[in-house]
């Protein structure tokens, strides 16, 4: 007998079947049992999440001999050959293939010929956004006034290219990511009727790497039951898709807050030859961290979000940098700094007072405000009683003066605030070459030399 794939085996032929949808299941069947189906459905959604075989649940409904409740009977002669791909009114275009504006014209002709054996006629265009511009065009008037007897269905994984103009005359159904929940249980069913063991760890790894897509999950359950030989363990699972166990991805977050560098770069290093994704990894980690914070962990929340922002900040740095574990390595290892913040929120609560050794340029002045009179200071001289002190100039000598009770309650000590010496500014002729460069570059710009002259200090006002 010949092998049949698990996603083809197990493709859902009810309504009642399709996992994850059922808002939208449910709201096309009442319309199937009700007679309220429109002519154009827009199906959008990731890959694998069950468009294209909704599509074909809702062909089967429309054309079944002997419908139940708006469901499909799949024992009819109408079922039974869409289930097989051979009705003739059930027509499946693939848009990636046929996307020009002959191909539509052809369909637009079709459509006025009456169902051949079934009530109607169902046109399932996948890939719809992969048409031209003209195909579009083309098909425009056709959705806005189809036949009676005809039912368009457009799946797509792009709504946004499609044009508004297409949109406003469809229905649309946007269909979600299947929850990891949903195909880890979806999966023990499948691991059940075919009567292989499993374990579900090895389930729920199958279900992260299938990112929501019930089509990817189920093929990767495929391969792991050949590669297990009729069982699907979790180190097999982990091993052939790169993806690291729950107990993996939490030591690695233990050994980053512990800082225990030569362990966390040799199991780094055993990923990195084995072949793990390190992105993946960080992702991972980010899963775990969120679990942690809603659980009772053994972290904090604080290391938890600081941990958070960490790996989150490493993972979009992973997907360019040049190398990738080093990066993860380094990483994790930051977690570490939060060991000292432990001991001193343990120094705290056990009422003991910790205080910092300050720098003298930020050491307080008794009324608390941080003293911002260095800046003005050249230097100063501790002669025991009291402190000499040179301002850099003679503004900085004024401004000095005037906060002279500030220095005081600063240093301690008697301040003897040395005053500056004028310099005056020995003015030297330039040389008659540099003077007709001058002249020369005024001409030029047009400019006007100014003379400036210096305003000697009164020394009887000191201004």
């Amino acid at each position: 007998m010949t092998y049949t794939a698990i996603p083809r085996k197990y493709r859902p032929q009810r309504f009642s079947e399709v996992t994850g949808q059922e808002f939208i299941t449910e709201t096309l069947r009442n319309a199937v049992a009700t007679g309220r189906v429109a002519h154009a459905y827009i199906f959008a959604g990731p890959r694998g999440v069950g468009k294209t075989t909704t599509a074909r649940i809702v062909a089967k409904a429309l054309n079944c001999e002997n419908p139940k409740n708006g469901e499909p009977c799949n024992q009819c002669l109408q079922c039974v050959e869409i289930v097989k791909g051979s009705h003739p009114d059930v027509i499946e275009i693939d848009a990636a293939s046929n996307r020009g504006v002959d191909q539509i014209r052809e369909l637009r002709e079709s459509v006025h010929y009456a169902p051949v054996k079934g009530k109607k006629k169902v046109y399932i265009i996948d890939e719809f956004h992969m048409l031209t511009k003209e195909a579009f065009n083309a098909l425009l008037k056709t959705l806005e006034e189809p036949p009676e007897h005809v039912v368009f269905i457009l799946a797509t994984t792009e709504l946004d290219r499609i044009p508004p103009t297409i949109l406003s005359r469809c229905q649309k159904f946007i269909f979600r990511r299947i929850p990891e929940e949903t195909i880890v249980k979806t999966l023990k069913e499948i691991c059940q009727k075919e009567n292989v063991e499993c374990e579900e760890e090895a389930l729920r790894l199958i279900a992260i790497s299938s990112e929501g897509c019930m089509r990817d999950a189920e093929s990767l359950l495929d391969q792991a039951i050949a590669l297990g030989q009729g069982k699907v363990e979790t180190k097999t699972v982990s091993e052939f898709l790169g993806i690291l166990t729950g107990k993996e991805v939490r030591e690695l977050l233990s050994l980053g807050f512990r800082g225990e560098k030569e362990e966390l770069k040799k199991r780094l290093k055993k990923l990195e030859i084995e072949g793990y994704n390190p992105v993946y990894v960080a992702k991972q980690l980010i899963e775990l961290i969120e679990r942690e914070f809603l659980s009772n962990s053994e972290f904090s929340e604080e290391e938890l979000t600081a941990a958070f922002e960490i790996v989150s900040r490493g993972y979009r740095e992973l997907q360019t940098h040049p190398y990738p574990f080093t990066l993860l390595f380094f990483t994790l290892y930051k977690l570490s700094y939060f060991n000292e913040v432990k001991k001193i929120s343990e120094l705290l609560k056990s009422g003991i007072k910790v205080t910092g050794k300050e720098s003298s340029t930020e050491k307080k002045t008794k009324n608390g405000t941080v003293n911002t009179l260095k800046a003005f200071i050249e230097r100063s001289i501790d002669k025991g009683t009291a402190v000499e002190i040179y301002p850099k100039n003679y503004t900085a000598y004024q401004t000095l003066k005037s906060k002279i009770d500030k220095l005081k309650e600063f240093y301690g000590k008697e301040i003897k605030l040395i005053e500056p010496e004028v310099k005056r500014v020995e003015v030297r002729k330039i040389s008659e070459e540099s003077e007709k460069k001058i002249d020369s570059m005024i001409k030029i710009l047009n400019a006007k030399i100014i003379e400036l002259r210096h305003k000697e200090r009164d020394e009887s006002t000191g201004s």
